[in-house]
């Protein structure tokens, strides 16, 4: 599946050197990502031609459709992606340690972009009126798209496309949005067009085939999946003969936690316990499909991750997937995965990569009444050796902070909770604690339950602001007060994003400023959109921004961008600030563009990955959920391929 890899995109397109690269990190590709040169946090190697770690006959990363490069990648009949391979090794390098790769993981959840337009419909006010803080002001009324619009427009037009083009970008992409956005009704026809893919002689159509009927969640699509899964004669009669590409397997248990039937969790049992280490990938995503789900049977998984964990002949890329699994699967509400975890934190000789990945899993897991939890997390976040796992440990404090509804029933441990953040933000033990511990800070205290924390923490952010010219700290302060609406601030930091020649500082900025509802930014925003000049990174940011502020008049700048477009990287930023900001009215214009054939094929298959973002039926990405508290240290080619998806 060739993924819209923007990171590679903006890689290619500023002739940077070509690395391994088929993961999440877009870096200052994404939205609201990014790196700084002058943090170190440089964007991870990427790419044009192939995923991380793929194997002969694996697809080359590139896009909910479309590689992210002009060369194309690997098709099943022989024609490989062109990127070196890693095979999915962790690099625990130092550009990785930049909490801009957190934020690019996680943001969405943040953002919710798409409920915020929602939640506008016919609603005139600021954004602030919506969360009931901030002052009330015009806004430009919004809507989502219905389910007539999805029937009777999207549906019927990509059908079509898919009947009349070849174009495997085209496919990839349309049969991607169909599976993001058709309602129940529309399943059948959107799995009787995809069955046929599965067999197509190119493997990135195969590919994006597989993980649609995932994404769809049609239970019609079961018996197929767990065919490819398990290679069975079944699954090689769907792939036209042959063997089972790798990654049509591990798309094919991923597919199966998506649609969450209990039917399902012993055959990805059967894939975690019997399958050999050197097929990584499918192990890997049959851990990953089974923290997706949440039925009766989801329980039968937990002794065996248990005892898989205490694995010590497990592959450590494997096992790193189990704890973030653990703590997310049942709808994160397996608190007996507590102690095993906290044993493995504790354990000197356990691996960097799971560590770091149990440092996120308890916090998804643990309250604060769990203090040898917030103890082990704490004491690691001031003196622990592997710099990620600490850095991991400050995001958990503030989530299992920010969880507890009754601090006052702990104030000693809240109190001495915000104490070490803010200290931390300050006066960091290790200067890199800083950023992390100003988020942490943030992510703790957006909930109402901990208001009284929000003057002290809003000031120990103001002032590291100022105090620093590290643009990638300054950055990071800045999201931490867009996160807690710091709106007094607002005016001052406008100001700063447009005396500023820092564009990735610029980006963050923007995204902050639309988080605290800040109106009188949207002009600039607007103009520097449509404006050729800008990078499409950059462009993202600001677009994230305008959909953040329900600017409805960004659409039809957006469109005529799309329309004009002259390079990959605007037309993929372009299209996934569509369907970013999520308004019915994108639907028309881009159905249009990916239906003119005049147009360039590449162009054509963007719109069609925004009508899928645009149309797409939850609040968030179907991906956040695996990119939500992901390790992405521990970097596996098919997980790096899905999150790679726009």
């Amino acid at each position: 599946m060739r993924t819209i890899l923007l990171s590679a995109i903006l890689a290619a397109l500023c002739a940077s050197p070509a690395f391994s690269h088929g993961g999440q990190f877009k870096g200052s590709g994404d939205s609201a990502g990014g790196g700084s040169a002058a943090s170190g946090a440089a964007t991870p190697p990427a790419t044009p031609g192939g995923a991380a770690g793929a194997s002969a006959g694996s697809p080359a990363s590139g896009a909910g459709g479309l590689r992210g490069g002009a060369s194309g990648g690997a098709g099943q009949r022989g024609r490989q992606g062109k990127g070196p391979r890693t095979g999915g090794s962790v690099d625990f390098g130092p550009s990785y340690d930049g909490w801009e790769f957190w934020w690019d993981a996680n943001k969405d959840r943040y953002l919710n972009l798409r409920n915020r337009v929602g939640a506008q419909k016919t609603v005139s006010g600021s954004f602030g009126a919506l969360t009931g803080r901030g002052r009330n002001g015009p806004s430009t009324s919004s809507n989502r798209p219905t389910h007539d619009d999805i029937m009777q427009k999207i549906l019927p037009d990509l059908l079509t496309l898919m009947a009349t083009e070849d174009d495997r970008d085209i496919l990839d992409s349309s049969i991607l949005a169909l599976a993001r956005s058709v309602p129940e009704e529309g399943e059948s026809t959107v799995v009787e067009a995809a069955l046929p893919m599965l067999a197509h002689n190119e493997l990135s159509v195969q590919t994006s085939a597989t993980i649609s009927l995932g994404v769809l969640g049609s239970s019609d699509a079961i018996d197929v999946l767990t065919a490819l899964m398990t290679a069975s004669s079944a699954g090689r009669r769907h792939v036209g003969g042959g063997e089972v590409p790798q990654f049509v397997r591990a798309f094919g248990a991923l597919g199966l936690g998506f649609i969450d039937d209990p039917r399902s969790v012993q055959p990805l049992i059967d894939i975690v316990e019997k399958l050999p280490d050197s097929e990584r990938d499918t192990k890997v995503c049959a851990i990953v499909a089974l923290g997706l789900m949440d039925n009766e049977r989801i329980g039968d998984a937990f002794p065996v991750l248990i005892e898989q964990l205490d694995n010590r002949r497990l592959d450590t890329f494997i096992k790193s997937y189990i704890p973030t699994t653990l703590a997310k699967m049942a709808g994160g509400t397996m608190r007996e995965s507590i102690g095993p975890l906290l044993d493995v934190f504790n354990d000197r000789d356990t691996d960097n990569a799971v560590r770091q990945s149990v440092a996120i899993g308890l916090g998804r897991l643990a309250t604060m009444d769990d203090t040898e939890v917030i103890d082990a997390l704490s004491d690691y976040a001031t003196g622990g050796r592997d710099v990620q796992t600490r850095h991991y440990a400050f995001i958990s404090l503030g989530k299992i902070g920010a969880r507890d509804d009754a601090p006052e029933q702990r104030r000693d441990a809240h109190d001495a909770l915000v104490r070490l953040l803010a200290n931390e933000t300050t006066k960091p033990s290790t200067k890199s604690n800083a950023p992390w511990a100003a988020i942490a800070s943030a992510l703790y205290a957006r909930g109402e339950a901990h208001r009284d924390a929000h003057p002290e923490i809003i000031d120990r952010l103001w002032w590291a602001y100022g105090d620093t010219k590290n643009a990638s700290y300054r950055a990071a302060y800045v999201i931490a007060l867009g996160l807690m609406d710091s709106r007094e601030h607002a005016g001052a930091l406008h100001t700063d994003f447009l005396e500023s020649k820092d564009n990735d500082f610029r980006g963050y900025a923007a995204v902050a400023l639309g988080l605290m509802g800040h109106e009188k930014a949207k002009l600039d925003f607007r103009g520097m959109v449509q404006n050729a000049t800008v990078a499409p990174t950059f462009r993202l940011q600001l677009a994230t921004s305008l959909g953040l502020l329900a600017d409805g008049g960004a659409i039809e700048v957006l469109v005529n961008t799309l329309e004009t477009a002259q390079t990959l990287g605007v037309s993929s930023a372009v299209a996934k600030a569509l369907g970013l900001i999520g308004d019915a009215s994108a639907l028309a214009p881009l159905l249009a563009v990916a239906n003119d054939d005049r147009k360039p094929t590449i162009t054509r298959a963007f719109a069609a990955v925004g009508l899928g973002i645009v149309g797409e039926r939850g609040d968030l990405p179907f991906n956040a959920r695996i990119s939500e508290d992901n390790n992405y240290r521990a970097r596996v080619p098919a997980i790096d391929e899905i999150l790679d998806i726009l």
